[in-house]
Formats: C-alpha cells, sequence, structure tokens
C-alpha cells in the first residue's frame, strides 16, 4: 500500500516539476522576431467594471512585456457601450458596490497615459448612456464613433484587439 502512494507521489510531483519548468519557458521571442515596435487598437466592450479594471491592468502589463522585450508598443484603448458610463468624473449612475472597480479603472488609465497609451470614449455610447462629452475624465478622449476610430487606425497598421 506504501508503495503505492510513493508512486502516485512520485507521479504527482514529476508533472508538478515540469508545470514550473515550462513556466520558465514562456516566450514571446517568435511572435516577436523582427519587430521594433507594435501598434495595436483594443476595442473595449465587457460592461462589467471589476473586469474592465483587470483589462486595464493587462494592457498596461502588455506594453511592459514589449518593452522589456524591446518592442515599443503603441497603443490605443476605444471603449463602446455601457463601458463609457465608468469613465465619468462625478460616477453618476454607478451603484456604490461599483465604486472601488470604477476608481481603479480611472486611477490605472491615468497612469497609462503618462506611459503614452491613449484612451477615447464612443460619442454614440456617450450619447446612448446620456453622458455629456465633458463629463469624461481628462484622460480619455470622446469621439464622434468609437467605430469610426477602429476602423481608421486598423487603416493605419494598427492590429485590432476586440474584448467582449
Amino acid at each position: 500500500m506504501s508503495f503505492r502512494i510513493l508512486a502516485i507521489m512520485l507521479v504527482i510531483s514529476s508533472g508538478l516539476f515540469s508545470c514550473i519548468s515550462q513556466g520558465n519557458t514562456l516566450s514571446d521571442a517568435q511572435a516577436l522576431s523582427g519587430l521594433h515596435s507594435a501598434k495595436a487598437v483594443f476595442l473595449v466592450n465587457i460592461k462589467n467594471p471589476n473586469a474592465v479594471a483587470h483589462l486595464v491592468k493587462v494592457i498596461g502589463l502588455t506594453r511592459k512585456q514589449l518593452l522589456q522585450q524591446k518592442v515599443t508598443p503603441h497603443f490605443i484603448v476605444v471603449f463602446i457601450g455601457p463601458d463609457v458610463a465608468f469613465l465619468t468624473k462625478n460616477r453618476r449612475g454607478i451603484p456604490y458596490t461599483e465604486e472601488r472597480a470604477v476608481a481603479t479603472i480611472e486611477h490605472e488609465i491615468g497612469m497609462l497615459t503618462k506611459e503614452g497609451i491613449r484612451f477615447q470614449a464612443c460619442g454614440v455610447a456617450l450619447h446612448g448612456m446620456d453622458v455629456h462629452p465633458s463629463a469624461l475624465i481628462p484622460t480619455v478622449q470622446p469621439v464622434e464613433s468609437g467605430f469610426i476610430s477602429v476602423i481608421a487606425y486598423q487603416q493605419r497598421g494598427y492590429a485590432l484587439v476586440p474584448v467582449y
């Protein structure tokens, strides 16, 4: 009986060690080979402030990872749909339970703007959510149409990263 337990433990631990060693070998080198810059436009329509807060942090992490691999990132983040309500100064209509996530979104956007990432809010969505463009936090630029913005940036060579 104890031999079986020992054998099972060895199999489990060898699997664990192989997972750990694989974790150290993750690389983007093949995908980034020959690149000196990377242009991406993120189209965001998540409808959940906690998920948006996480996404904004991941976009910042992605920027950092590209820089560590000597690739200059050029990122634009376009918010469409109800997500534009998370980008306002007065947070009108934001439930108390979502205030912390919205504060995190605004803080992260402020930090990432200083690092060169641009943020936009779709005017169609602003109108649909009854948010005046002047109510946006100063680090977010209102545009007439998020779709037009994304189309234009794709025509300029930006890769589309849709996040729904």
